[in-house]
């Protein structure tokens, strides 16, 4: 009921009998623009619209469950899932390239270039964030960065960061990993500092409350003389 009004605009705005025009609004179609403003507009909203916030972050989707959405959002011209209609340069969704940023952050897939001038890392910040205790994710961001073309880049501003006195903390930049404290992690202490900082999240755990003792139960002796007339 509540897409209601954007399935009235899919079913109001249909090609005419050649494929060549929308019959509502006149729109002639091209091969970079298949479908008129309003049904790209409806089917966009229908495609996000059914998220909720926490899917936004793909995160709790598994691998197999991601690529059987990346062939969903596929098509010619546009998206036949969330109708993006394709320009230029652009032949993915946004929800693709999503999803594809979560699939290299995992591992499940190669690190690419977003676009030209932007470096490995762009739009795949958790994978370069020092988090959990997974040493494996940080060893690929840092493998990333070695071959990132804005290596040289990354590397400059970072030092004038250092040299500012700006700390850097648990994040990873220019192939450098950097703790909570802003302290630097050689790459070959990944695996221990991994260990250490699973050790050091053990102990940081509350302490379980101790179950109270039961009540000590009376000799009978003594339970008979709580009695006004134990004795009898």
């Amino acid at each position: 009921m509540t897409d209601g009004p954007r399935r009235e605009t899919l079913a109001k705005h249909r090609p005419n009998h050649d494929h060549t025009a929308c019959t509502a609004c006149g729109f002639v179609y091209t091969p970079a623009r298949p479908l008129c403003p309003s049904v790209a507009g409806a089917l966009r909203e229908l495609s996000t619209g059914a998220l909720r916030p926490q899917d936004l972050s793909l995160g709790h989707y598994t691998t197999g469950r991601l690529r059987a959405m990346t062939r969903e959002h596929t098509g010619e011209g546009r998206c036949r899932r969330c109708g993006f209609v394709y320009a230029g340069q652009v032949r993915l969704c946004p929800t693709s390239r999503r999803i594809t940023a979560e699939l290299e952050t995992r591992g499940k897939a190669p690190v690419t270039q977003p676009h030209t001038g932007q470096g490995l890392c762009a739009g795949k910040g958790s994978g370069w964030t020092v988090t959990s205790t997974k040493a494996a994710v940080w060893k690929r961001a840092m493998a990333a960065c070695s071959v990132c073309p804005l290596l040289a880049q990354c590397e400059t501003q970072l030092e004038d960061r250092l040299a500012s006195g700006v700390k850097v903390r648990e994040q990873i930049m220019a192939g450098r990993l950097f703790t909570v404290t802003g302290r630097e992690v050689e790459a070959a202490g990944v695996d221990a500092f991994a260990v250490a900082r699973g050790r050091t999240k053990k102990k940081q755990q509350k302490p379980r409350a101790p179950i109270p003792a039961p009540a000590a139960t009376p000799a009978p002796a003594r339970q008979l003389s709580l009695f006004e007339n134990g004795a009898a």
